[in-house]
This record gives structure tokens, C-alpha cells and sequence, in this order.
């Protein structure tokens, strides 16, 4: 395999890497990791909530929290999102893991991805809110994204969900989550003799493979790959994310097929559900996404493949970037694909517009939402957060 022509950074990159060193330049990872955590989480809920306001949103969608139980005797939250003038019909659901390197983000720095995405695709968004680093190691946010979408999956009545149109996703960090989440489902249904609950998959600039187990045997050039191409690419550079996986600690088995999900074999693979992929080319990240959409090919899963050649992870963050637009419209369609039936048929549903809101779905139910009141320092903040 080799994926390396798409690893160059493109001159759409490069041009607003110019315009903008001075942003791009900053970093906190010389400050110690709970700092690092603070930093990027005000900086995250900062921009949410200015979108929020700025589109109207919070007058759209309403939210519910709920204390969901954990293995270990703990509980986390459960955040819900659905928009309020469908009522208490049954909706499909987007089960959702957020991204940030297994410790950036929480319920707040959510707000507007989860309300933009359930308004503009009539769904009940149900944000699983598992712990962080360094708070916590090894295996606990896995369990914890597993008890979350147990606890969503036998309640989807409470949550006002249609069972039968379940989907489940993340970016980055939370794709890794979703990955497992949805091998376990299809482990539990087998050995049950019952059907998955989960209709779809959205794996966005997806990790799947801890990097002391990735396999550069399978590849045709190790140069070539991309953890050794990308190593010095923008937002997770290879410094970056050792941080993020030294924080983890080392007392579970880098193979360990929960932490690396990519690493299942393919037999073990038939029957995961429709699986859509958002994979960025100037990205660490990027071989081991485009190596698990190979192996789900041929275990005979249907997958949707979008790559993004020369942008580096999670860019959708900047604005000002033309290929934002288009990131957009490509995860509300990718999320519209995991939930259509196997004939692919869609209906749709559009929102209901309240009086004096067309002015405010006009923005929020656009591909492209609004950001005023963003700086460039904001999005670079959110940006290498993720």
C-alpha cells in the first residue's frame, strides 16, 4: 500500500499557512498537560458558544443531560440535542464521540457541532461526554464510550430515538471510540443471536492504531508512510501525538484490539454496519484510515471514502479556508448515507421554522455555519485541540 500522493500540504494550506504564521505558530505544549486541558477547552467552548449565539440555535434545538452509570461505579454525562419544533416523534439518532486526543474537550465545547448537525439533519444528537487524560488511563474511556452507547441504545424511548435508524460517530479521538463501539455491537449481536443496533458508522480523520503497533510491513515504502511522512504536519505533529499517547499510559498492550480496532482481522469484520469516512492527507492519521476503509471493503462493508489531499487534521476548523465549505457539506451527507436504507432512499425532514427565525435557519441550516465573532487566534485554538 501507499497513500503518500496525498500527503503533500496544498497550496490552499500553504497560502493560509503564510497569511497566518503568527497563529499558527502558537502552542501550549510546553505547559503541563491539565494547563494544556484548561487552555483548550476555554478555547473550544468560547468559539461554541459565539456560534451558538450567532446562529440562533439555542432558540432550534433543545438539550437534556443525563448521569449515565459506569463500570467502574462512576457516572458521566449524557448530553442530548434535538430539535424542538419536531415534538416527541421518534427521530433517527447520531450516537457522538467528540475528538482531542483522549483529553481535550467535554459537554460545552460540543454545543454547536451537536445543535448545528441535529437541526440541519433533523436527528437527535446524543453526546457521550466520557472521562480524559489525565485524569484517568488505559482502558477507561473505551469503557466508558461503551457504557454510553449501551445506556443510549436502551433508551432510545426516554430519548425520543427511532431504534432502527441508530448511527454512531466521532472525530479523531472520538472516531477511535466509535470504531470500538461499533466492533463490540457486532461481537454482542453474534454471540446473542440478535440483530446490530446500530444502522451506520462515521469515522471522521479517524485514530485507529497506536503507534507502536501500526504496520509498517503492509506498506510499500516506511518512508512513505504517513507517521513518518507527516510527522512535522500542522495541529497533530508527531510530538503531539506522543503526548497524547504517553498520557494513556503503558499498562495496556498497544495491540490490544480495543485501543487499536483497526488491528481486527477481516473475517472478524463482515456484518459491521455502512461505514463513512471523512480522511485528511497531510494527517499522521491518515495510512491507518485509509488501511481500516480497505480491510471493511474487503470484509464486504459498504464504505464512502472522502479524502481531503494536502489539508492537515481537523483544518474544517479555519474558517477561512475554502475546503471548510465543502468538509461540511460532506459530513452532513456522509451522516445522511450511514442512516438511509439499504435502497438508499433518504426522506427527509425538514425542520419547522418558528416565526421570526427564517433569518436564523437560513444560516443554521446551511452547509456553511456562521462564524462571526471568531477571530483566526480562536480557530487555531480549537483547531490544535483536536
Amino acid at each position: 500500500m501507499d497513500f503518500s500522493q496525498w500527503g503533500q500540504p496544498s497550496k490552499e494550506w500553504l497560502s493560509f499557512a503564510a497569511a497566518n504564521s503568527a497563529i499558527l505558530s502558537r502552542s501550549d505544549d510546553h505547559l503541563p498537560a491539565l494547563k494544556q486541558q484548561e487552555n483548550a477547552n476555554s478555547g473550544r467552548t468560547k468559539v461554541a458558544k459565539t456560534l451558538i449565539a450567532a446562529t440562533g440555535l439555542d432558540k432550534l434545538v433543545a438539550t437534556q443531560d443525563y448521569a449515565v452509570p459506569t463500570r467502574d461505579g462512576n457516572s458521566i454525562t449524557v448530553r442530548s440535542y434535538r430539535p424542538i419544533l419536531l415534538g416527541s416523534r421518534p427521530l433517527p439518532g447520531y450516537v457522538y464521540y467528540h475528538g482531542g486526543g483522549f483529553i481535550f474537550g467535554g459537554v460545552e465545547t460540543e454545543v454547536f457541532n451537536c445543535s448545528w448537525v441535529a437541526h440541519a439533519l433533523s436527528m437527535n444528537v446524543v453526546h457521550v461526554v466520557y472521562r480524559h487524560t489525565p485524569h484517568v488511563k488505559g482502558l477507561t474511556i473505551w469503557h466508558d464510550a461503551l457504557d454510553g452507547f449501551e445506556w443510549v441504545a436502551t433508551h432510545t424511548e426516554t430519548l425520543g430515538i427511532d431504534p432502527s435508524r441508530l448511527v454512531v460517530g466521532g472525530m479523531s479521538a472520538g472516531a477511535n471510540l466509535t470504531a470500538c463501539v461499533v466492533q463490540n455491537e457486532l461481537r454482542r449481536a453474534r454471540e446473542t443471536g440478535s440483530t446490530s443496533r446500530i444502522k451506520g458508522q462515521l469515522l471522521g480523520i479517524p485514530n485507529l492504531v497506536h503507534s507502536k503497533a501500526f504496520p509498517y510491513h503492509l506498506f510499500a515504502d516506511k518512508e512513505k508512510v504517513s507517521l513518518i511522512q507527516c510527522a512535522d504536519a500542522a495541529v497533530i505533529p508527531k510530538h503531539r501525538l506522543g503526548l497524547f499517547t504517553d498520557l494513556l499510559g503503558d499498562e495496556v498492550d498497544p495491540t490490544n484490539r480495543t485501543w487499536s480496532p483497526a488491528l481486527v482481522e477481516e473475517d472478524e469484520l463482515r456484518g459491521i454496519p455502512p461505514t463513512a469516512f471523512l480522511i485528511t492527507g497531510w494527517d499522521p492519521l491518515r495510512d491507518e484510515s485509509l488501511w481500516y476503509a480497505q480491510k471493511l471493503k474487503n470484509a464486504g462493508v459498504r464504505t464512502k471514502v472522502h479524502i481531503f489531499p494536502g489539508l492537515p487534521h481537523a483544518f474544517n476548523s479555519f474558517r477561512q479556508l475554502p475546503s471548510h465549505r465543502r468538509w461540511n457539506e460532506v459530513l452532513l451527507d456522509c451522516l445522511r448515507w450511514a442512516v438511509a436504507d439499504e435502497d438508499g432512499w433518504i426522506v427527509e425532514l425538514p425542520p419547522a421554522m418558528p416565526s421570526g427565525m427564517e433569518g436564523a435557519a437560513a444560516t443554521t441550516n446551511s452547509t456553511q455555519p456562521a462564524t462571526t465573532g471568531v477571530t483566526p487566534s480562536d480557530a487555531a485554538q480549537a483547531a490544535n485541540s483536536l
